[in-house]
């Protein structure tokens, strides 16, 4: 029995639950200290051997479930064996799922800080033999400070943008720029929702990502201002989670005009693609994004995308390839307390408004900017060129996980 599974095990004998429900709170910063210790203990970065193994929330709906699901097929269309490791229920406690270390060529966690300590916890971090590399996903220009000194809980960082590689910047461990990949073949085969308008758009996000970040109420004023109420236009406002946060979904409801639909309901991700794909401009007037998944999703379907020419998109569009939006800085203001401080972009709406009557009126322009953006993402985010960013060592750890 290790260290921690002994400790665990006196805890739960020596005190009633009230006691520990009461201690909770100090034994908390106990086990994060100890998470931070172990994590910075030797692990053999520079020896590690076995499978390449990726952990992360493998059966989630969020974007950092995607990029871990994303990397293993990256890694499998190049004929890499990995393992999956799934700690969607991983939690900051004394549960300590290894009981014998484990080595690995690589551990690649697609997790951000508080999620990697959950998971560091849940499996052990003396147990985890091998270099070990957190990517992690940040939407504005400074990453917290916490985050960077945590960077140690790792031998480096991945960043999946530019941007995001500049906010964590004086972090505790390198970062190198690792974006997404993206499968062309996944997207031919996406069959178009049926047509409800002579012209749609479609805006897509997840209440929990910040609805003052994604900033649809900007794309309804930009449609409005476009359109009007001509039903012939049509914006559809894909979300979830709405429900956690019923005021801002009724605001948003009550503050659309009759051509703006919002559903927020989970789908699978293929009716969501559907819906992308039928559509004649995916609108985002994001005020940050730190790479920006569903817009290079929607460019691999050759579905135009009008967005806010700030922040991590910018490492994959171009005004040849979307209509980029200008925009002025401005404070961070989130009602939902997800992000305060700093700055982010307050995209022009007249300018929006502009792009979106081009891109009704001109429909060779629209095939064209489409496109470019689909052959944009087939050149830049393809498992091939996202191999070829990876560190060194991993390739070498993956040709031999090939020759295997």
């Amino acid at each position: 029995m290790t260290l921690l599974g002994a400790a665990r095990r006196l805890w739960r004998s020596a005190l009633p639950e009230p006691v520990r429900k009461l201690a909770a709170p100090v034994l908390n910063v106990a086990l994060q200290t100890y998470v931070r210790i172990g994590a910075r203990a030797p692990h053999g970065a520079d020896a590690g051997n076995g499978p390449i193994k990726i952990v992360g929330y493998f059966a989630g709906s969020h974007g950092i479930a995607a990029s871990a699901r994303l990397a293993a097929r990256a890694f499998e269309a190049l004929g890499v064996v990995v393992e999956r490791v799934d700690v969607t229920d991983a939690k900051l406690d004394w549960s300590g799922r290894l009981r014998e270390p484990v080595s690995a060529s690589a551990w690649i966690f697609h997790l951000n800080p508080p999620e990697l300590m959950a998971a560091l916890a849940c499996l052990g971090p003396r147990q985890l033999i091998g270099p070990r590399y957190g990517y992690w996903a940040w939407e504005l220009p400074r990453a917290p400070a916490l985050w960077r000194r945590d960077a140690r809980l790792v031998d480096e960082v991945w960043a999946p943008s530019r941007f995001t590689a500049k906010a964590l910047e004086g972090a505790a461990s390198p970062v190198r720029i690792v974006p997404h990949p993206l499968f062309m073949e996944d997207f031919e085969k996406v069959t178009p929702a049926p047509r409800r308008a002579a012209f749609q758009g479609v805006s897509v996000f997840d209440f929990n990502s910040s609805l003052a970040r994604k900033n649809p109420e900007g794309a309804i004023a930009a449609w409005s201002r476009a359109f009007g109420e001509d039903p012939k236009c049509e914006l559809t406002l894909k979300t979830q989670n709405g429900a956690l946060f019923p005021k801002a979904l009724a605001d948003l409801r009550s503050g659309a005009p009759s051509n703006v639909r919002v559903i927020d309901e989970v789908w699978p991700y293929p009716q969501v693609q559907s819906l992308i794909a039928g559509a004649d401009v995916l609108v985002s007037l994001h005020r940050a994004e730190g790479f920006g998944l569903t817009l290079a999703e929607a460019m691999a379907m050759a579905t135009p995308v009008l967005a806010t020419a700030w922040s991590g998109v910018l490492d994959f569009m171009d005004d040849s390839s979307a209509l980029l939006v200008p925009f002025r800085p401005t404070g961070v203001i989130d009602a939902q307390g997800i992000y305060s401080g700093q700055t982010w972009a307050e995209p022009d709406i007249f300018a929006a408004a502009n792009g979106l009557i081009r891109l009704r009126s001109d429909p060779q322009f629209r095939w064209r900017l489409g496109q470019a953006g689909r052959a944009r993402i087939a050149h830049q985010l393809s498992p091939q060129t996202w191999f070829k960013t990876l560190p060194d060592e991993v390739q070498a750890a993956a040709h031999a996980a090939t020759k295997a």
